[in-house]
């Protein structure tokens, strides 16, 4: 009977004792709730009064995910008994309970969520007969905070190939100028949101627009560029131009463009360069603010040759070609009316035979100059997009044809602000996911914009 009575009295101790233990967990679990909830609440009115930016110090704020311990900022939420315990966590202190501490994460899990964690150590009545030296208690709050996130006003410009290989297919059964006029309109509407987000902000509190709806935020500029020729003969460069102002472009400039003539960027790329150094005194004067600038730079092909190196022997082997009939042979034919000899080449991207026996790499001065010009707005802080359109290369395309779509490239990655801002558009849906990105990056950038 004695032992029986011993068990039984150790049960009830033990299960008493665990109770007490309960309770001194629940209570200490219950406190580090209500104090997450405090610190991820005073983290956020920091993130809401500081444009969105973290403390970057301990003395402005809590630093992202960095550990700190509730009493140096006056909580104590230790269980009574713990109080004369010895804590971990401090130099030269006995390493025994874990010393009840914080962390604050900022965006987490997702923009604009402050998130705070609290964790420490009771140590039990009881539960030490069973081997349970300490007991952990945590807690996490997250916090959906507003950020102000003011950012500067925006000047976009468009330089855009308008030459009249835009008339061509862009191999999905659009017309290239189709497909572009339909892109520009759909950025235009990307655009026109982000006015619309801008001005709705000038009284906030009202969450209206401003009295008079005015755009104060975000200007635009269209130059479309060829070569077109006199009635001389002589070339010129074809510029036009619908000039920086506060507003996007309309549907109607838009549908003006017309593909026709040769390619030459570098006067487009020139004017755009001169147009951009006067727009932060335009914002100053309009908003007081310095604006973030973007260009975005399209072209379906290379600019003009204005000369030649490295000419070689073209692969090939001579046939004879009808001139009414256009019948090729490769019989000889040379005693024949109609008929004469031409280097004939397997494939091109024509399909048809060329006469030229040497091939050579093709020189353009235009793209030095546009490089140039690219260079320099670069230089005064402006993003350069660069869009290659319908600049593929076929299994069966010549020698020619690839060094071509080279020289694109090697234009449009020099002028992109670096490899991530070169877009390549294979065809007329993939240009406007390639208008859509930039726009989004564009927004991101200048959404709820300084003024």
């Amino acid at each position: 009977m004695a032992v029986l009575w011993a068990t039984s009295l150790s049960a009830v101790v033990l299960a008493a004792g665990s109770a007490y233990d309960y309770s001194k967990v629940t209570t200490a679990r219950v406190q580090s709730v209500a104090t997450a909830d405090m610190l991820a609440l005073s983290a956020a009115v920091y993130i809401r009064d500081h444009d969105g930016e973290t403390p970057n110090t301990n003395k402005e704020g809590f630093k992202h995910n960095q550990r700190y311990y509730l009493e140096d900022i006056g909580i104590d939420i230790t269980p009574y008994a713990d109080r004369k315990a010895k804590f971990r966590g401090k130099k030269g202190r006995n390493k025994d309970l874990e010393k009840p501490n914080f962390r604050i994460k900022y965006d987490h899990p997702e923009t604009g969520m402050v998130s705070a964690f609290v964790y420490g150590q009771t140590r039990p009545a009881f539960m030490g007969i069973v081997g349970i030296d300490n007991v952990d208690f945590s807690a996490s709050s997250t916090v959906s905070y507003e950020t102000q996130d003011l950012k500067d006003p925006a000047s976009i410009g468009l330089v855009l190939d308008n030459s009249g290989s835009m008339a061509w297919d862009d191999g999905t059964g659009t017309i290239r100028m189709t497909g572009l006029k339909t892109t520009v309109k759909g950025f235009m509407v990307q655009m026109d949101d982000v006015i619309d987000m801008a001005t709705a902000e000038d009284n906030p509190g009202q969450g209206q627009a401003n009295a008079t709806n005015q755009n104060k935020y975000l200007r635009t500029n269209m130059i479309t560029y060829a070569v077109k020729n006199k009635n001389n003969g002589q070339s010129y460069q074809d510029i036009d131009e619908e000039r920086f102002k506060w507003s996007t472009i309309s549907d109607s400039k838009i549908d003006a463009m017309v593909a026709d003539g040769g390619t030459n960027s570098s006067g487009a790329m020139a004017l755009m360069n001169y147009r951009m150094k006067d727009e932060p005194d335009t914002h100053e004067k309009k908003n007081g603010g310095n604006p973030l600038k973007y260009v975005l730079f399209m072209t379906d092909g290379v600019n003009n040759v204005t000369s030649n190196s490295n000419c070689r022997a073209a692969q090939g082997h001579w046939h004879y070609l009808h001139w009414n009939s256009w019948t090729l042979s490769h019989e000889d034919k040379s005693n024949s009316n109609g008929w004469y000899r031409v280097w004939a080449r397997e494939y091109d991207e024509w399909g048809q035979y060329w006469s030229e026996q040497t091939i050579c790499d093709e020189i353009s001065s235009y793209d030095a100059a546009t490089i140039s010009s690219c260079g320099e707005l670069k230089e005064q802080g402006s993003k350069i997009y660069s869009i290659g359109y319908a600049l593929t290369i076929n299994a069966t395309d010549s020698e020619w044809k690839r060094a071509e779509v080279a020289r694109a490239n090697a234009l449009l990655l020099g002028c992109a602000t670096g490899p991530e801002y070169f877009k390549d558009a294979q065809n007329a849906n993939s240009l406007n996911l390639a208008f859509e990105s930039i726009g989004e990056d564009i927004v991101e950038d200048s959404i709820r914009i300084r003024y």
